[in-house]
């Protein structure tokens, strides 16, 4: 948490929805006024101790994992007021407009992340020396304590997450420089679920430091390895989770093959590294294809997009219309579901704003105007795309230019990272017990060249440019994009093949 956060104003904030202001006026007058504050405060807390600790472990039956194990202390945590907000936070934002099974929530997806995390301690193996492969199990070089660690830190590797998930976290970041990570640590820090993990004998700062990747301890440093990484166990479970509710099975792999393969070796400076054997490239390639097809055909669809880019955009300026501070913004975002973030749109004096939150609850959406590459386009619109990605402002000057109107058009720069320069890096192990293990880079082997060409082209030909707009003023705005953002003058393509698509 940063040095300018009040942990007691986020609290009241938090439980009660009401502004700064309000909460400062109602205490310095005290009274009657403050006495209500105070007893809606109680009133939470009363209801939360009508819960009880959990005393033995039990099964929850999850649609992709199956029977999900859980200890006490485990279940004492999956019940705090933080944690079940989740039950109502959609994992893919508005996405199930177009895909109408995406209702999975970051709840189902925190308990799957849970599950690979405890899957790992059993079938994962380590070895203390690269020259001489002895492997053990993971659980061997784990501590109970650290297996703690693991576990509770994979179920609240998201507790942060805004209303909505990821869609709004632009908008956050443009107004306060606040990202999930950033709500997620005051709530693992300064909540009632500070107490119940501090009860369970976890220390709260310790799965931040595992979080954050902060930790200097080696066998804590692996685990955030393990918890963000290319190839995560967070990815690991929103690709299979995703691919199952949308419908989209290109996010189908074999991730049973690829978590047995997964190795953690002890180098010559006594770091842990977590590779994957490079006997099991095949099924390591299946995932990385997976991963990019769901960002194809889900997580870069048009439609999918439009409505993110509206919901971040409508939350933005609401934030600004209420002058919401830092201290608010945590306590507000950290206290709404998503339907709380429609309601809370569809009250503001912006008629924008209200139209946006009415347009994604009606889908109706605008159409796309155009879509280009952004290779299409000299350096300076280029910069200018890449800006956008984040400087918040850059982009909303820009859509005022195509349109003076508020609101009127939307831009999307699509820019995703399918990572030839990240996973190129990613350590392969090749070897074995005769010979002992050499530590290689993909982008070095042989078996990995063709997909390192796959990536590299996939980066120079996805990345594009966006813009929507209602039909009616369509041509005015696809007119005046052309004048501000010219393409190379040696770039043809065919216009029809953009203007207008249908949603």
């Amino acid at each position: 948490m940063s040095n300018d956060s009040n942990i007691e104003l986020i609290k009241l904030v938090r439980i009660t929805g009401m502004r700064e202001v309000e909460l400062a006026s109602l205490k310095a007058a005290g009274g009657s006024g403050w006495n209500r504050v105070m007893q809606t405060v109680a009133n939470h807390e009363a209801l939360l101790s009508k819960g009880e600790k959990h005393t033995r472990q039990k099964a929850i039956q999850d649609p992709v994992h199956g029977a999900i194990l859980l200890e006490p202390w485990e279940l004492d945590v999956i019940s705090t007021w933080e944690m079940l907000r989740l039950r109502f936070v959609m994992q893919l934002g508005p996405a199930h407009i177009v895909y109408p099974g995406a209702t999975h929530t970051r709840f189902q997806h925190c308990l799957g992340t849970n599950f690979l995390a405890q899957k790992t301690i059993r079938v994962v193996n380590y070895c203390d020396d690269l020259e001489h492969v002895c492997f053990a199990p993971l659980s061997r070089l784990l501590d109970d304590y650290q297996q703690k660690i693991f576990r509770i830190t994979a179920l609240l590797h998201d507790i942060g997450h805004p209303p909505t998930s990821h869609t709004i976290e632009f908008a956050l970041k443009g107004a306060h420089d606040l990202d999930h990570i950033d709500l997620g640590e005051s709530l693992i820090l300064h909540s009632g679920l500070t107490d119940v993990l501090t009860r369970n004998d976890i220390e709260p700062q310790t799965v931040v430091d595992v979080l954050r990747r902060k930790s200097k301890d080696p066998v804590l440093a692996l685990l955030s390895e393990f918890l963000d990484n290319p190839f995560d166990i967070d990815k690991t479970d929103y690709l299979i989770r995703d691919a199952h509710f949308s419908g989209v099975q290109l996010g189908v792999f074999p991730a049973e093959r690829v978590m047995l393969t997964n190795r953690v070796v002890k180098d010559k400076k006594g770091r842990y590294i977590r590779g994957y054997m490079l006997k099991a490239f095949r099924s390591l390639e299946s995932l990385i294809l997976s991963r990019n097809w769901m960002f194809f055909d889900l997580y870069l669809h048009h439609a999918v997009r439009l409505a993110e880019a509206m919901v971040s955009k409508a939350t933005y300026f609401r934030i600004r219309e209420e002058n919401l501070s830092k201290n608010e913004c945590i306590g507000l975002f950290t206290r709404m579901t998503d339907a709380d973030l429609y309601g809370w749109l569809l009250e503001s004096e912006t008629e924008f704003v209200r139209e946006y939150a009415a347009r994604i609850r009606y889908r109706r959406l605008f159409k796309v105007v155009l879509s280009r590459p952004i290779a299409f386009f000299e350096d300076e619109p280029k910069s200018r795309f890449l800006k956008m990605l984040d400087e918040i402002q850059v982009l909303l000057d820009a859509e005022e230019e195509l349109d003076e109107e508020p609101g009127a058009a939307i831009i999307d720069v699509v820019y995703p990272e399918f990572g030839a320069n990240t996973l190129g890096k990613l350590p392969l192990l090749a070897g074995g017990e005769a010979i002992g293990f050499d530590v290689v880079k993909l982008e070095d082997t042989q078996e990995g060249k063709s997909l390192m060409q796959t990536l590299s082209r996939q980066e120079s030909t996805i990345p594009s440019v966006r813009v929507y707009a209602s039909p009616e003023i369509a041509v005015k705005v696809h007119k005046r994009f052309d004048q501000l953002f010219p393409a190379k003058e040696h770039v043809a393509y065919r216009e029809d093949e953009y203007d207008m698509t249908e949603t």
